[in-house]
């Protein structure tokens, strides 16, 4: 067992060593999922599976870092505490919950310290149906010209045009019409894509081979970046609300 703050890293090089030594640790396979580009060292990076329970399982667990890229250094840290806590691997299985790891859903952002993907997508936007006419956002196209001047740093123009925006709609708008995310400016802001991206069809495919056999699932997405530091805010999505 480790302390909490060791669980921890500072970088993604350093958060897969750590997480990659845990299941080793825990006697655990690795199923490692290869990114076509490097990090920012040379160091390989990969969307790295580790499962701890039987494939026939009937409750599976997921808990996933790094979607957000920058982010996934809180989350790897999660993980790799989790698989050295004896106490919390003794609950699962005695309630028969199998448990996937996937450490850096988005492992080229996590490397670059970057939210997107190495194709500038905002990943948990890009999981929608490409067969049809994507979402159209056309308070965050009013906004593009402003948000990413042609020039940088922004000019006092620039600054002077965007709090007029700001004046003149509020806070609250604004920030709805960039956090909806948008598929029309590739080079914007909270950009969903236009195809699936490599993290979106290779997590697929992990889903599809690992939780076949699930008749129920559950899935803790580990995040960071909102509200006060050290505080914690659990986002329920699922068929019971309550």
């Amino acid at each position: 067992m480790i302390g909490i703050p060791q669980a921890f890293a500072a970088s993604y090089a350093q958060a897969r060593a750590q997480f990659v030594g845990a299941a080793a640790v825990a006697g655990l396979a690795l199923q490692p999922q290869v990114h076509p580009l490097c990090g920012p060292n040379g160091e390989t990076l990969a969307l790295d599976v580790v499962r701890e329970g039987p494939l026939d399982a009937p409750r599976l667990l997921i808990v996933s870092s790094g979607c957000h890229g920058v982010e996934g250094l809180c989350g790897s840290g999660v993980q790799v505490f989790a698989l050295q806590d004896g106490e919390w691997r003794a609950k699962a299985r005695a309630q028969r919950v199998a448990v996937l790891y996937l450490h850096a859903l988005n492992p080229y952002g996590f490397a670059h310290l970057r939210r997107v993907t190495h194709e500038n997508v905002d990943l948990n936007r890009n999981f929608v149906d490409f067969s049809q006419p994507l979402p159209a956002n056309p308070a965050y196209s009013a906004l593009h010209p402003v948000l990413l001047p042609p020039e940088w740093p922004p000019s006092e123009a620039n600054t002077q045009a965007l709090l007029g925006l700001l004046n003149a709609h509020g806070l609250q708008a604004l920030q709805a019409a960039i956090t909806r995310g948008q598929y029309q400016h590739p080079d914007g802001l909270y950009f969903g894509g236009t195809a699936p991206t490599w993290s979106n069809r290779t997590l697929r495919a992990v889903l599809r081979r690992e939780g076949a056999r699930a008749e129920r699932i559950a899935w803790v997405d580990l995040h960071t970046g909102l509200g006060p530091s050290g505080h914690g805010e659990r986002i329920h999505a699922g068929r019971d609300e309550a």
